[in-house]
């Protein structure tokens, strides 16, 4: 059915282009623009190594600062859809708070509306396509060239060009096409024709995925007097409404956040578009006396048309900015999380499209994946999760706990960890394919390695819970004694490792790190010296010690395994830790080999 529907359309389009150069010439335009549009969109993405990425971190630490990143971000990358999908991706893997991703939102609605003034102010006036060629060539230039950040700024400059030229196009259709017909003829007066021009601004935004785009028809149609003044305000508020879409539908793939902030992407809009419509006759007065304030002549409509814009969109952040953490609370409440959220991923969705963004996610799914998996394991050595929050310690938990617990291995298995392990190795590799950046790649690598080394654990505390569960009540008084100081030594690493995946601090994460591997090797020793004793001593059966010394090696592999998946969460969290992490624990190597 799609595929009839396209050929139709293409159909159509070719029948009409040959009946009307003009429309053709215009219909060009908009082709080259939204093309320009994506060209500078990925330039933009692939630009700076992650630096986009890593200034949102840093600078929208306050509603304020959230709203200048958005408003600098809108403004540079002349797009509020790809600032929405840039804070969306990043929520979901949860760089930013909603709070942040709301203010990112609010911003960018305010920096989108530098477009129209640059069309209104020069597209309209001079010709543009002049600077679009010389522009276009430096961005060819720089295509060429095989470092991958000239390439991006190759793709941004290509981008601007194709914008410049398409605006050159479409002002040249409009013109041309008042020779044919005058579409002015089909404006509508009053408050209807407000309503109906705005439902044809969602349109035209929804088909052009931008709202810059249809402003910038807009504005062009407006200077070719094929559009009245009062009609194209109507357009503007349709076009803020109807790019908007792009959003909803990417979070669709985005985890509960993600769905959150596009919601309220639409909130706002729809807010912004309420107010415009309702107050449509005192906004014009008020554009008049802004209009004057600022030196714009009173017959410059697309001038008048851009101050309009810019003014609906900053009084929608200026009414709704003191209740944004009553907003972001609010969408909290109608929009849930699934009760059974540890039974599903967290932070994987395919909205998270950003290179940094789509390590943080894999690396804090990995993080709740490990959640699960301890949990598990604990129960796993017969004892309650509130033991471990309680004030007792190892030794003391482990005699409190001193009958077998009841407990399905598998059943909490395939329940808390095969659907996330799968969705993360499915994200993972998915992501690789999809990767240029070889950094990333390899650093997907790892993560995979660390995703593994907690399964790896997981198993190895199944195939210990047999003998566990056996001589942890035996009447032999050794044997019971090496199961529980077995217990003790893995739940005390299961301590240190949640103070390791709930820190932020980088010194006391790299001393923790440390503390197990040498509580690992303590153990190593100690399990030996008194395997031996108890075989020398005849504490213990030949059997016994057969299985004591096979589980004491399970054990052994169960800390290897998650000191290294430790070792792997936190290199990756910074690229300052990385190294120091890295020089520390080749340091632990060098002692182990002596």
């Amino acid at each position: 059915m799609q595929k009839i529907f396209l050929l139709s359309c293409l159909t159509i389009l070719s029948y009409i282009f040959f009946k009307s150069e003009n429309i053709l010439l215009l219909s060009a335009g908009i082709a080259v623009f939204i093309f320009g549009m994506i060209i500078m969109g990925e330039g933009f993405k692939n630009s700076g190594g992650g630096a986009v990425e890593l200034f949102l971190r840093r600078q929208t630490s306050t509603k304020l600062k959230s709203i200048t990143f958005g408003a600098v971000a809108a403004t540079i990358m002349q797009s509020s859809t790809l600032v929405s999908l840039l804070s969306i991706s990043f929520l979901s893997a949860g760089f930013i708070t909603l709070t942040q991703g709301i203010g990112i939102i609010f911003g960018s609605q305010i920096g989108t509306t530098s477009g129209a003034w640059l069309i209104a102010g020069l597209g309209v006036k001079v010709d543009i396509a002049k600077y679009a060629m010389p522009v276009i060539i430096f961005g060819v230039i720089f295509l060429l060239q095989s470092s991958k950040k000239l390439k991006s700024i190759g793709q941004v400059l290509v981008g601007i060009g194709f914008l410049f030229l398409g605006v050159a196009y479409i002002k040249d259709g409009f013109e041309a096409l008042g020779n044919d017909f005058n579409l002015a003829q089909y404006s509508i007066d009053g408050m209807a024709g407000v309503l109906i021009f705005s439902a044809l601004g969602i349109v035209i935004a929804i088909i052009t995925q931008s709202s810059l785009a249809t402003i910038v028809l807009t504005v062009a149609a407006l200077n070719a007097e094929q559009v009245s003044y009062m009609n194209a305000l109507g357009i503007v508020i349709g076009a803020n409404l109807g790019t908007t879409l792009t959003g909803i539908v990417s979070s669709l793939g985005s985890n509960v956040d993600g769905k959150r902030l596009a919601f309220l992407y639409l909130v706002f809009n729809l807010f912004i578009g309420l107010v415009s419509l309702v107050f449509i006759y005192q906004m014009v007065i008020l554009i008049k006396y802004e209009a004057v304030i600022l030196g714009i002549d009173e017959n410059n409509y697309a001038l008048k048309l851009a101050l309009f814009h810019t003014t609906i969109n900053l009084l929608g952040v200026i009414l709704l900015y003191p209740v944004i953490e009553n907003i972001a609370s609010l969408t909290q409440k109608i929009i849930r999380k699934k009760t059974s959220a540890e039974d599903d991923v967290l932070y994987l969705g395919s909205s998270i499209t950003h290179e940094n963004a789509i390590r943080e996610a894999a690396r804090k799914e990995i993080c709740h994946l490990y959640q699960n998996a301890a949990n598990i394991m604990i129960v796993g050595m017969h004892v309650q999760i509130s033991d471990m929050h309680s004030e007792k310690n190892m030794e003391e938990i482990v005699k409190l706990r001193s009958k077998a617990l009841d407990f399905d291995y598998e059943q909490m298995y395939q329940k808390k960890i095969k659907t996330i392990y799968g969705k993360i190795i499915n994200f993972i590799v998915i992501s690789q394919s999809t990767s240029e950046n070889e950094n990333i790649v390899k650093d997907l690598t790892q993560l995979q390695k660390a995703a593994y080394s907690i399964i790896e654990a997981l198993k190895n505390v199944k195939h210990l819970q047999k003998n566990l569960t056996k001589y942890m009540v035996s009447p032999n008084i050794g044997i019971k004694n090496g199961y529980n100081a077995m217990r003790e030594h893995l739940l005390t690493q299961f301590k240190i490792l949640e103070r390791v995946f709930e820190s932020e601090e980088e010194d006391l994460t790299l001393v923790l790190i440390a503390q197990l591997v040498m509580l690992a090797e303590k153990f190593d020793k100690n399990s030996s010296l008194t395997l031996g004793s108890l075989l020398k001593a005849g504490t213990i059966s030949p059997l016994m010690g057969s299985s004591l010394m096979n589980d004491n090696a399970y054990v052994l592999h169960i800390s290897k395994s998650l000191i290294e998946s430790a070792k792997i969460l936190f290199i990756h969290k910074d690229s300052e830790q990385k190294k120091t992490i890295q020089t520390v624990l080749s340091k632990d190597d060098e002692v182990r080999e002596k």
